[in-house]
């Protein structure tokens, strides 16, 4: 289920542009990426907003207002540095408003969009997929919401149905959390620099939390504890801290502890309150008054701590410190009553426990008084406990959660009792007599200090209470004068501050658990109450009138600023900017914007005037008649649209882009009206449905802290998540340890062999295969050949006792700072093997596999779970199927034959042990093949030469030459830097030129073309290399380089624009770590191959068919992922694209142009839509980056399988490490990935192993955005093949002899990386490749770079 569907680009940069072609691409390619992501099984929904509730609007007005300012405000400082910008119009992102014309055309490109897609797509075949556009009213999520509602009451609903819901609002969280189906997780994304991570919230897991957050008061509770109604209570308290209705309530920040003061509060009141505050979107105003008034003492503490130094309360006390620092001169003790009363207390403590306990029980006596002390009196406290040599603390806390200072008598003294200086003795506690004397010294010096006299207008605290009152209304007026222009002494005003407060509180929870209660209510005040004025509301009531949404073009006149006028129909612009308009006053070119607490410019308020909904309609309703006919469409509300595969007659979708997107000429896909489930006599569901699973038995993926026996505390952990330890309470859950005191030879014998799960709480499958602690590892083997199996205890070297006692500190410290888990004494280690995936096996069976011994994990053993409830369907073993269900008529395949491999074929018939296919092939295939060989073995055969021999070569220091062929920067008399350098390496970025240089393991290399280029520049230019040796590490300066010029920066300049003719500007870095064919030779790929596809008619098509082959000859797309394993690549060789899932189209053909470690950039014959151009490295949508195993090698043939059924099978291929140029002995720098052939160099004992990843962005800082990296639970095992007794028989067939509509079934695919798009093709999926058959062609290319791939972003844990 998606939310956010924007297209929000650079917004930062003046100059950025992006057509809206690209923006729509770019769109397709980031949904088709989510949906590989999700994976749904039944249903996706994608919602984008519509016409929001009046509530809402008020905050989309404040955004769109806010970012036209900062658009101008960007585009003013471009223009004020004198840069050039682009003519172009920039992207108004206010454009993503229900209504405007790019909201239009996006519905019409995402219709389109999933008509490709479950076309083209198998992954998207047996998912129902809905599209609420913009045209229906209501916003995104809360579409999803009803939808899920109304569904959740329907007597077919799955109590266990799993739910994930992509979106960046803080309020999904609140949304999941009310849907009371606990399978529900939350997909968001972390952007950093050029990368993205996505993560999963599960709030399975948050719901348990909850638990241990409010189950202490369980014990105090009248009634039943429900943790349903806790989090429906929890919904409303988090409301208080603001959303997009309501303003927060003053002084309760996020960031400052708000929540965690409301949970204390409500825990407080909670047992007080007769039952819960919130009945499923009905709140309980009596109860809500009694958490508003304890909250309302807390606001008195906030005041009190804010404003306690303030000189007012300093001047009203001014006497009283006067006489005590005068005493203070004369060594005088002076006392204020209070303190006379604190002392009183604690020298009765003292006396009266002196002769009845044993110095031994002492420390077992207390005196325990409220923290309800002013700073001066706690001052004292301490100072008394200090001269009394009594313990004191500040940190307890009674039943009721009250703070409390607690004074004990010191079990062990480590010194006497001394008032002065002359009060020293040498004997302490320990001689009673003396201690006694101590003792009454202190109380004597105490009891006769001078006590000061309370003011005729009362005591101390009286005085000072009134006081505070007196300033907090000061404060209170200051506040409501200030931020909301109100008077406070006005009853009338305050009233309806307060009940549109409280009404707006109401209507929140309605919306968020029974939908809109009035589409015209809105929250007209830009801030909240203060806390303690917020009375009354016990007996207020509420009602609403549901009334009607605006219409798409009343909500553009009533959020858009008048920078955005083009976005509205001509018919209304001048009522943004007219003199005589009546509503100009809505909107204005300058507004403030306050912070009120927060810290995120974005989170300011935007103090601009309200929208009076009548003025603004009649205003409108003057001009409506000069709307034209599209415009009138455009100004109606629309339905919602169902998609589904249909397997039957294809049809023709038109192109929702002429001339840019191709037309789907055999369309498989019906599209109709969604309509919402309805109720019709049902009532929505409040809480959980009977039959749900929580906790161990939550199905698999959702991970539950019940998987492990533990406990759970509410205390200060410094817990680590994001860089800095938190400094506020967390929930520390400590592990029960179910193996303590048992022998690790007997966990051994019980273990080894056996699966576990690990990773708690997000289990993963895995094979034990040893058992260690700190002095032995036991493993199971053979003592004696052909006899059973013992474990065996090897004990570690000196080295392995250091390193497993490392291993285990650090998985205490992580599960410790990273997730506030204590697991306790770490005493045993499990080695597990995690699952790799599903093998299939020579029979068609599939079959578990676990990671090689390399990949081997340790697992504290009392954070292992032995068993699951609830196992993951994706990984269970399946028996062969049978050849007719496994490869059905018309299924696609791939034929593995010696004579026609990698030749696309359908299957034509089944046996119980064979099946027959008819192959499709153009006869030019071979020759164009050879033809891309030769251009790639033609590219121009380079010789390098290590640095210090060019240094030798050219006559210059290494030094020098390491400047000149990195950046050297010169500063000029402006005060500009010009880069004299020729930027051939780049050691910090790990980043090579092609053809230029690269690295070895020690030193950069350099090229002919290189050396050549530096020889020339030294020629032209000698003064920049005679200065290449000097100025140590500061930046040079123009005029020591050119010391003869006359103008040494214009001189600087000059040299600059040399290098830029010699194309150093246009030179391409890559990682060091992969090895990728130069653009000119790319682009000559690309002109073979269009000459190609001119070439290829459907006439020209050859068919044969293959009848009595084994299963093993034929490979279904959705094998590729077990079967093509350690398959090798190089540069230069044909490929054609064997899976039918994603972006790629199946049985496309495309070139190897660049290797990494994990995957290889591919160029392919034809564009597709959710294609790259891989960094600015080939054709805008010709290419990706795809994983090995995705496609078949055509020009060195792997996998040839003989046809004949009794013909051996083949051995496994050797393991694929491709091994790239040369190989740079050198650390990562952080952020950087490795790619294909990086080998680190030999390690020295105790040195960290050299991690490596995939570098998914090559090029100049381009992305390429492919397919590389392995999704979650890929299965990426190696395959045999199985024989049948039956031989091949091939016939001669005439083109058109084709047989019908071809449906592939997909198979095991839940754990596929994604892709997008799919060439025309073949019968029922468009054409089976380029000029194949059927009509259209190959789309054009385009203008966009971007896009997404299957190595965008990590796998997700489930």
């Amino acid at each position: 289920m998606l939310t956010d569907l924007g297209s929000h680009p650079n917004d930062g940069d003046a100059h950025f542009r992006m057509s809206e072609e690209q923006m729509f691409t770019s769109i397709f390619a980031y949904v088709d990426h989510l949906f590989g992501k999700i994976k749904p099984k039944k249903l996706f929904f994608m919602a984008v907003d519509g016409v929001a509730p009046r509530a809402k609007m008020n905050q989309q007005r404040s955004r769109r207002f806010r970012t036209a300012k900062e658009a101008r405000e960007l585009r003013e400082k471009a223009e004020r540095k004198g840069e050039k910008l682009p003519e172009e119009k920039a992207f108004d992102s206010n454009c993503i408003t229900p209504g405007t014309m790019f909201m239009v055309k996006l519905s019409e490109q995402l219709r389109y969009f999933v008509n490709k897609k479950i076309t083209e797509d198998a992954n998207w075949r047996d998912v129902q997929v809905v599209l609420s556009g913009h045209e229906v009213p209501g916003e995104g999520e809360h579409k999803i919401m009803e939808y899920i509602r109304l569904s959740k009451a329907q007597p077919d609903y799955s109590p266990n149905v799993r739910h994930c819901l992509y979106g960046l609002d803080a309020d999904l969280i609140m949304l999941g959390l009310l849907s009371h189906d606990p399978h529900f997780c939350l997909l968001r994304e972390e952007v950093k620099l050029e990368s993205i991570n996505f993560y999963l919230l599960h709030l399975s897991l948050l719901r348990e939390y909850l638990d241990l957050e409010f189950r202490d008061v369980c014990r105090l509770l009248p009634f039943d504890y429900n943790l349903e109604r806790i989090i429906d209570d929890f919904i409303v308290l988090a409301v208080f801290v603001g959303n997009d209705f309501l303003p927060h309530l003053p002084d309760l920040h996020i960031h400052e502890n708000g929540l965690e003061k409301l949970f204390d509060v409500y825990m407080k009141v909670l047992p007080s309150l007769g039952g819960y505050l919130n009945d499923s979107g009905v709140i309980s105003m009596p109860r809500l008054q009694a958490i508003l008034d304890e909250m309302a003492e807390w606001e008195k503490d906030v005041f009190a701590k804010e404003y306690a130094d303030l000189s007012w309360y300093k001047g009203k006390q001014a006497r009283h410190v006067k006489e005590m620092a005068k005493a203070a001169a004369k060594a005088q003790l002076v006392l204020t009553q209070p303190q006379r009363e604190i002392f009183d207390k604690i020298q009765a403590f003292v006396l009266g426990h002196r002769d009845q306990l044993s110095a031994a029980k002492l420390g077992d006596v207390k005196l325990a008084m409220p923290n309800t002390f002013p700073a001066r009196e706690r001052q004292f406290i301490t100072n008394l406990a200090t001269d009394l040599h009594l313990d004191l603390s500040w940190d307890e806390y009674d039943e009721y959660d009250q703070n409390l200072v607690t004074l004990r008598f010191p079990v062990t003294l480590e010194g006497p009792i001394s008032i002065d200086e002359e009060d020293n003795g040498e004997d302490g506690w320990e001689d009673d007599d003396e201690a006694q004397k101590a003792v009454d010294r202190v109380l004597k010096k105490y009891g006769k200090a001078k006590v000061m006299k309370d003011d005729e207008d009362g005591d101390f605290d009286a005085r000072h209470d009134r006081m505070m009152i007196e300033k907090m209304d000061e404060w209170k007026r200051e506040y409501y004068k200030g931020k909301l222009e109100i008077s406070y002494d006005d009853p009338e005003q305050m009233h309806r501050l307060i009940y549109r407060w409280a009404e707006g509180l109401q209507w929140v929870i309605y919306y968020y658990y029974s939908g809109v209660a009035s589409w015209s209510w809105f929250y007209d005040y830009h801030y909240a109450p203060r806390i303690s004025d917020l009375k009354g509301i016990d007996r207020m009531t509420f009602s609403f009138e549901l009334g009607t949404a605006f219409k798409p073009f009343e909500q553009l006149m009533g959020v858009l600023p008048e920078a955005s006028k083009d976005l509205i129909p001509q018919a209304y612009q001048e009522l943004m900017y007219d003199s005589n308009s009546p509503i100009l006053a809505f909107y204005p070119q300058e507004f403030e914007q306050d912070l009120n607490g927060k810290k995120q410019d974005w989170e300011a308020i935007v103090k601009i005037p309200f929208i009076d909904e009548k003025r603004l309609l009649k205003a409108m309703h003057d001009r409506e008649h000069r709307l034209t006919k599209s415009e009138r469409e455009r100004n109606t509300f629309g339905t919602s649209y169902s998609f589904r595969f249909n397997p039957g007659e294809p049809t023709v979708y038109p192109s929702s882009l002429p001339g840019f997107f191709p037309a789907l000429h055999r369309c498989t896909c019906t599209m109709e009206p969604f309509d919402l489930p309805t109720l019709e006599g049902l009532h929505l569901v409040k809480g959980l449905l009977d039959g749900v699973l929580l906790g161990a038995h939550a199905l698999a993926g959702f991970p539950s802290l019940k998987t492990l026996p533990h406990t759970a505390t509410l205390g200060f952990h410094g817990v680590n998540v994001h860089g800095t330890e938190s400094r506020n309470k967390s929930i520390v859950v400590h592990i029960e340890n179910r193996f303590e005191g048992r022998k690790t030879t007997d966990i051994a014998n019980e273990l080894i062999g056996k699966k576990t799960f690990i990773g708690w709480p997000f289990l993963q499958e895995g094979m034990i295969f040893a058992v260690s602690d700190c002095l032995f590892k036991y493993e199971k083997m053979e003592v004696v050949p052909g006899s059973p199996s013992k474990v065996i205890g090897n004990p570690h070297t000196q080295h392995g006792l250091g390193m497993w006692k490392g291993k285990a500190e650090r998985i205490e410290s992580i599960y410790s700072k990273k997730a506030g888990v204590i697991t306790g004494n770490i005493d045993a280690l499990l080695h597990v093997r995690p699952l790799k995936g599903l093998k299939r096996l020579e029979s068609g069976a599939l079959v578990k596999e676990y990671e090689a011994a390399n990949k081997e994990t340790e697992q504290a053993v009392q954070m292992s779970v032995p068993e699951v409830i609830s196992e993951d369907p994706r990984y269970v073993e399946r028996e062969p199927p049978p050849l007719s269900q496994e490869f059905p008529v018309g299924s696609r395949v791939f034929f593995l034959g010696e004579h026609a491999y990698g030749v696309a074929a359908q299957v034509s018939a089944t046996t119980k042990d064979s099946l027959s296919v008819i192959l499709a092939f153009f006869p030019s295939d071979k020759s164009d093949n050879d033809a891309f060989k030769t251009a790639v073995a033609d590219r121009a055969q380079l010789r390098y030469y290590p640095s210090f021999k060019v240094a030798d070569m050219l006559g210059m220091s290494s030094r020098a030459l390491s400047r000149v062929t990195s950046s050297f920067m010169v500063l000029t008399q402006d005060g500009a830097k010009v880069n004299l350098g020729l930027s051939l390496k780049f050691e910090a970025k790990s980043m090579k030129v092609l053809d230029y240089s690269r690295k070895d393991s020690r030193h950069w290399e350099f090229s002919d073309k290189a050396i050549d280029l530096i020889r020339e520049y030294q020629a032209k230019y000698p003064d920049v290399f005679r200065s290449l040796d000097g100025n140590g590490d500061e930046m040079a300066r123009a005029s020591d380089i050119f010391p003869q010029s006359d103008s040494p920066s214009a001189k600087a300049k000059e040299v600059r624009q040399w290098l830029t003719t010699k194309g150093v500007r246009d030179f391409e870095p890559v990682s060091l770590y992969c090895d990728q064919l130069k653009k000119d030779t790319v682009l000559e790929i690309e002109k073979i191959a269009d000459q190609a596809n001119a070439n290829r008619i459907p006439t020209a098509i050859k068919k044969a068919i293959v009848k009595n082959i084994p299963r093993r000859a034929v490979l279904k797309p959705a094998h590729a992922v077990y079967r093509l394993q350690n398959q090798r690549f190089d540069l230069g060789d044909r490929v054609t694209m064997v899976q039918d899932t994603g972006g790629v189209p199946l049985s496309a053909k495309g070139v190897v142009i660049g290797l990494n470690n994990k995957n290889m950039d591919v160029v392919w014959d034809v564009a597709f839509m959710s294609g790259t151009s891989l960094g600015d490295r080939c054709s805008q949508y010709r290419g990706s980056t795809v994983e090995f195993n995705t496609c078949l090698n055509l020009s060195n043939p792997q996998f040839v399988m003989s046809v004949n059924p009794k013909a051996p099978p083949p051995p496994p291929n050797p393991t694929f490490k491709p091994r790239i140029g040369p190989q740079p002995a050198i650390q990562l720098q952080a952020g950087h990935q490795a790619a294909s052939g990086f080998r680190a160099a030999p390690q020295r004992p105790g040195q960290a192993p050299v991690h490596i990843m995939t570098n998914p962005n090559r090029g100049r800082g381009g992305s390429a955005n492919g397919r590389g990296g392995s999704a979650n639970g890929h299965a990426n095992a190696a395959a045999s093949t199985i024989e049948s007794p039956a031989g091949p028989t091939v016939v001669p067939t005439s083109p058109g002899a084709t047989h019908g509509g071809f449906t592939p079934r997909g198979g095991f695919q839940n754990h596929l990386p994604p892709r997008g798009g799919f060439a025309p093709g073949f019968r029922g999926r468009g054409r089976f490749a380029p000029g194949f058959g059927g009509r259209g062609g190959p789309p054009p290319r385009g203008g966009f770079r971007g896009g997404r791939g299957r190595g965008y972003a990590p796998p997700l844990q489930s």
